[in-house]
């Protein structure tokens, strides 16, 4: 089970996901269009491992009389009794996927290196981060390139009809290198940004998503199969916010506040003091905590990036609001 282990934690879960999606599909192929398989499939990281799933089962299936395998399937399907598994579980996905791994290695040979380079390809993830106060570029294989803002992390998946990014936390400017077989997609939460060959932020504030175009043309898909909110089309110059409950609207972008990041700065133009705090919190090692009685008070101002006294100061200033210390060494902002 060597290769499936040297995997990723989330690598193996989605190996795991798609091995047990296999065997329901074997089983009952309609629910190849049920809403929640679709939903699944509808996540650009769960690509490569449905298709490294399907090589490798191709793959053992060309052994599938081997006395080896017959006795893998054996035990594999006298677990899946003793589990009375009316449907697919983590611990039966896991079983599948171990027994698969343990398959590719008792067969050896061919099978084995279909396998692993099955595995090899289809999860050549890398994982860029920055740390508080940094900021990076990154080139990518194509050509394309992303300039990650502080206390920010990003996991980058090229398949070979797709280029697939996840911002996790944080923001960053991407410059797609154009290639239309391959679509260009970043997700941040529920939201999924398409491109092809252009140029855009992406900004991920607790659960909001701030998406602002600066070339080209993108569009936004919730993921959720239950979405109302219908595709976002958005043209150079404009930006949306993406937030639960609240419909997105899509305004001009303010081009010195888009790019003042990566300048060093921070400029907050009416917006709640909520996501002021949270974009302050990424330069800083003690945290700005706030109450969320004052969460949404609209707040403005230019900052250098990391300057939290100016910060503070400015809120204690204005508004009706007290800043403390906590235990921690945090700030604590609540109503004076």
């Amino acid at each position: 089970m060597t290769a499936f282990r040297e995997l990723a934690p989330d690598q193996q879960e989605r190996l795991e996901e798609a091995a047990g999606w296999r065997l329901k599909l074997t089983r009952d192929p309609s629910l190849g269009a049920s809403a929640e398989y679709l939903r699944w499939c509808s996540d650009p990281r769960n690509t490569g491992a449905r298709e490294a799933v399907g090589n490798g089962w191709s793959a053992i299936g060309a052994l599938e009389t081997a006395p080896e395998v017959l006795e893998l399937r054996r035990q594999a399907l006298a677990r899946m009794r003793r589990a009375n598994a009316r449907r697919w579980n983590p611990r039966t996905i896991r079983i599948a996927a171990a027994a698969a791994a343990v398959i590719a290695s008792v067969i050896g040979g061919t099978g084995l290196y279909a396998y692993r380079s099955c595995l090899v390809f289809y999860f050549n993830t890398s994982v860029y981060k920055t740390d508080i106060g940094e900021r990076r570029i990154v080139p990518l294989p194509d050509g394309s390139r992303v300039s990650m803002d502080s206390d920010t992390r990003i996991s980058v998946t090229y398949l070979k009809t797709a280029r697939s990014i996840t911002l996790e936390r944080g923001r960053s400017r991407f410059d797609v290198a154009h290639d239309s077989t391959r679509p260009f997609t970043v997700s941040a939460g529920r939201q999924t940004v398409e491109a092809i060959g252009t140029s855009f932020d992406v900004e991920r504030l607790q659960s909001t998503v701030l998406v602002t175009l600066i070339q080209g043309q993108v569009l936004i898909k919730d993921t959720e199969a239950a979405a109302t909110i219908p595709t976002i089309s958005l043209k150079p110059g404009e930006e949306v916010v993406v937030s639960r409950n609240v419909r997105p609207a899509i305004v001009e972008a303010d081009p010195q506040v888009a790019r003042a990041w990566e300048a060093g700065r921070l400029v907050f133009r009416d917006e709640p003091l909520g996501d002021a705090v949270a974009r302050v919190n990424r330069y800083i090692a003690h945290a700005i905590e706030i109450d969320p009685s004052i969460a949404s008070i609209r707040f403005s101002g230019v900052f250098n990036a990391g300057d939290m006294d100016s910060f503070v100061s400015a809120v204690t200033s204005y508004f009706p609001v007290q800043a403390s210390t906590t235990g921690n060494d945090n700030i604590l902002l609540q109503p004076r």
